[in-house]
């Protein structure tokens, strides 16, 4: 071989090897976005998670207030007429316990449906993390091999990562 064509060869390895440098820079950087919006999304997700329990727990103690009120008001009714106006004043007190743990339950739950479209939203930017991390490794393999193939490789990668933010994105 002549000195130019090994200096021309060299070049051309010199630029791919920026090129691919350049790409692993970019999937980086995609993937620390992707990465933090799938940590975002598991935090809301445990966040959600324990607002439902805590609602279920109150939900629970009216249920539980209301039937002992509603007991309450029978052993009232068991001592004669002079226990009716307390009878009926525990009645009243568990018919509103229930009422509100009706609505304590609706809004456990809608909380429940938030958790459950959080954990899914995050199960996708948790598949594009790894779609990403693949990409970089095909990249690095380039590096180290010389062979093209792995970094037109990692752009398959790069798209499915995008593709599964996007869909993420949309199921929120």
């Amino acid at each position: 071989m002549e000195p130019d064509e090994l200096t021309e060869i060299g070049e051309k390895i010199e630029h791919a090897g920026k090129a691919v440098g350049l790409t692993m820079a970019v999937i980086a950087a995609l993937l620390a976005t992707v990465t933090l919006i799938g940590h975002r999304l598991h935090t809301e997700e445990i966040v959600l998670q324990t607002k439902a329990v805590d609602g279920w727990d109150f939900y629970q103690a009216k249920d539980a207030r209301s039937h002992m009120y509603a007991a309450d008001a029978k052993l009232a009714r068991l001592t004669g007429p002079q226990g009716e106006e307390t009878a009926a004043q525990f009645e009243q007190k568990g018919d509103d316990e229930r009422k509100q743990a009706e609505d304590i339950r609706k809004e456990n739950e809608q909380l429940d449906r938030e958790t459950q479209i959080a954990a899914h939203q995050a199960t996708f930017f948790d598949g594009a993390e790894i779609c990403l991390e693949v990409a970089i490794v095909l990249c690095s393999i380039t590096l180290l091999t010389g062979a093209p193939i792995f970094w037109r490789l990692s752009f398959i990668g790069v798209a499915a990562g995008l593709v599964l933010v996007a869909v993420g994105f949309l199921r929120g």
